[in-house]
């Protein structure tokens, strides 16, 4: 299996286990993918790259469900 590209999240969509829209991929960084929602002052997620369960179609889909990424990736 060939190495993941990772830049390749960068402008998608991303979606909660429990289909919540969580955002779109702002930034790649070593360990996390950084995760942005909303138009004027973004809600921002760091969320690990473990989490991500599938990428299909153009859309990233987490392991973790809409509340757990709310509470526990959430960063100023």
């Amino acid at each position: 299996m060939e190495a993941f590209n990772w830049q390749t999240l960068v402008n998608k969509p991303v979606y909660s286990s429990d289909g919540k829209d969580i955002g779109v991929v702002r930034e790649i960084q070593p360990q996390k993918i950084i995760v942005s929602y909303g138009p004027i002052t973004p809600d921002l997620y760091a969320i690990p790259k473990s989490s991500m369960e599938d990428f299909k179609d153009g859309v990233v889909y987490l392991a973790e469900t809409g509340g757990y990424v709310e509470h526990n990736y959430k960063f100023e």
